[in-house]
C-alpha cells in the first residue's frame, strides 16, 4: 500500500514538474512574456510539498529495509539526485521572481545561466531520481 501512494505522488509531482517545465518553456521562447506570480508561487508550493510528501513516503519504505537500502548504490545515487532536487527548490524559489517580473529577452547572458543550471539540475535529478527508483522496484 504505502509503494502505492509513493508512486502515486511520484506521478502526481511529475505532472506538475512538466507543466512547470512547459510554463518556463513558453517564457524562454518568448511565448509568454512573463509569467503569472500567484500561479508560479502555487506551482512552486505544489512541487515542494509533493517533493516532501516524496521524503515522508520514502523514509518510511525506507526504515522497512535500511541495511538493504544502504547497501545498494543505485540507492544511494538517488539519495544524492533528490538531495540535488532539495537543494535546487531554494534556487528556484530565488529565480522565480525573474519570469515573472521581466521577459526572458531582457535578461543578460549571466542572469539566464544561473535559470538553465537550476533547470538542468531539476531535470537530471528527477530523471535520475525517477530511475533509480524504477531500479530499486
Amino acid at each position: 500500500m504505502l509503494v502505492t501512494i509513493h508512486l502515486t505522488i511520484v506521478i502526481l509531482v511529475g505532472l506538475l514538474v512538466l507543466y512547470s517545465d512547459e510554463q518556463a518553456l513558453m517564457w524562454v521562447l518568448g511565448k509568454k512574456s512573463i509569467l503569472n506570480r500567484t500561479h508560479i508561487t502555487l506551482l512552486h508550493r505544489s512541487v515542494s510539498i509533493g517533493l516532501a510528501s516524496l521524503l515522508i513516503t520514502g523514509g518510511l519504505l525506507y526504515i522497512q529495509a535500511v541495511p538493504a537500502y544502504l547497501s545498494n548504490q543505485t540507492f544511494i545515487v538517488k539519495m544524492v539526485a533528490i538531495a540535488a532536487l532539495i537543494l535546487n527548490t531554494y534556487f528556484i524559489e530565488k529565480f522565480s521572481h525573474v519570469a515573472t517580473s521581466r521577459s526572458f529577452s531582457s535578461l543578460a547572458s549571466s542572469e539566464k545561466l544561473p535559470l538553465f543550471i537550476s533547470g538542468a539540475v531539476s531535470f537530471l535529478g528527477w530523471v535520475v531520481a525517477i530511475t533509480c527508483g524504477l531500479i530499486l522496484s
